[in-house]
């Protein structure tokens, strides 16, 4: 018979097996932007065109994640899990091809396909087999994964630069796949449901529309001003303070990733009830709003710039993580937790979308910390709403 420490053993390895498993799905977006010039001369075409082709990736997730989500549903996690690294390997193999640049944007958005039931299956996952007490602080930890995902890519294509050898860091990221694919099943074979799961809970409650818009909100515009930060943030520290982050690219990558999961890890140590979740939220959101000032005043020097960057970094993890923290509060029936969890994923996408637009429509620093602050504070409005509501027996 196992023992409680032995359960919690388990449950704390089963959450980064999941982490790892969702960074990694993204990783093969951070792993192909080092290589484009590289792919673009194997296909005979300009870098361009190779360049716009990582679109593909989102366009599963932008589009279909809540219908990634209701598959989960139906077939559950543990069908999802080896659907979703295979998809992702396939993806990849196409990627190992020089024919075509079709075969590198089908590849791309397979491996997309394979990453949105990450998204969608990994909160399902956690809040059906995990006991009630530890699931919102898995959430939260989790929520990072995606810009440390990102940053792993980015890494895992370091040691393959020399001579351009992509496909080689291909076959690493699909070497790690498969070993994820083991460890992982075994890893969710000994899954089992707590005993208490959905049986005292009292009445299910009907899923709000409402809640679900409110908690994709509040997960969606942080998220959306990290994704347009990262974007204008290199070139608009090397026009202000005429200094480029290039050459510490490595460097970067890696305390985005500690700074991210750190963020993740001490959020997930604070949350645990839906007051605590809200109120970290708007610190971290008051701490994001400093940070961005930091970032964006031209008056700051080139050490605070980059403390500020940093700092965002960490306010973002936090906000990430005590959004998601909160998703138990809206899927309240196991039916349909996959919908939800893929919904909020599909906002989260959307904005992935449009950010880009935005952020690039100006150079005014006031207007990137307007764009800050007026999401960051919507976000505190809309996380007030997501409460659970009582339902009489």
């Amino acid at each position: 018979m196992q023992t409680t420490d032995d359960r919690s053993g388990y449950h704390l390895f089963l959450v980064l097996i999941i982490y790892v498993y969702s960074a990694v799905s993204m990783a093969v977006v951070g792993l192909v932007v080092p290589f484009i010039s590289a792919i673009a001369e194997a296909r005979h075409v300009s870098p361009g065109p190779v360049g716009t082709s990582l679109s593909f990736f989102s366009v599963p997730a932008a589009f279909t994640s809540f219908l990634f989500g209701m598959i989960v549903d139906r077939i559950g996690v543990k069908k999802a899990f080896p659907i979703s690294i295979g998809l992702t390997l396939i993806g990849d193999t196409l990627l190992l091809s020089t024919s075509t640049l079709w075969s590198l944007r089908i590849g791309l958005m397979l491996c997309g396909c394979g990453f949105a039931f990450a998204t969608a299956g990994s909160p399902v996952l956690f809040m059906r087999y995990l006991p009630e007490k530890s699931r919102s602080r898995a959430l939260a930890f989790w929520s990072t994964f995606a810009p440390a995902g990102y940053s792993a890519g980015l890494l895992l294509a370091i040691p393959f630069l020399a001579g351009g050898r992509w496909q080689a860091a291909c076959l690493s990221h699909i070497v790690l796949m498969l070993v994820i694919l083991a460890v992982g099943i075994l890893t969710l074979a000994r899954l089992k449901e707590p005993l208490t799961a959905e049986i005292f809970s009292g009445p299910v409650k009907k899923l709000s529309p409402w809640l679900v818009t409110a908690l994709g909100l509040s997960v969606t515009l942080p998220n959306g001003i990290a994704y347009g930060t990262s974007l204008i943030a290199p070139s608009y520290l090397a026009r202000v303070h005429h200094v480029s982050l290039a050459a510490s690219a490595a460097e970067v990558a890696i305390v985005k990733i500690v700074v991210m999961m750190a963020g993740g890890l001490i959020v997930s140590l604070c949350v645990g009830t839906e007051r605590r979740s809200r109120i970290m939220f708007c610190v971290m959101a008051a701490i994001g709003m400093a940070a961005q000032w930091m970032l964006l005043f031209p008056g700051s020097t080139m050490v605070i710039a980059s403390l500020g960057l940093f700092i965002w970094t960490f306010a973002y993890s936090g906000l990430s993580g005590a959004g998601m923290s909160l998703l138990p509060v809206v899927a309240t029936d196991r039916k349909t937790r996959g919908a939800v969890a893929g919904t909020v994923g599909q906002f989260i996408s959307v904005s992935a979308v449009l950010m880009p637009y935005l952020y690039f429509s100006t150079t005014l620093w006031t207007s990137y910390a307007l764009f800050a602050f007026c999401a960051l504070s919507v976000g505190c409005l809309t996380i007030f709403q997501v409460r659970q509501h009582r339902v009489a027996a």
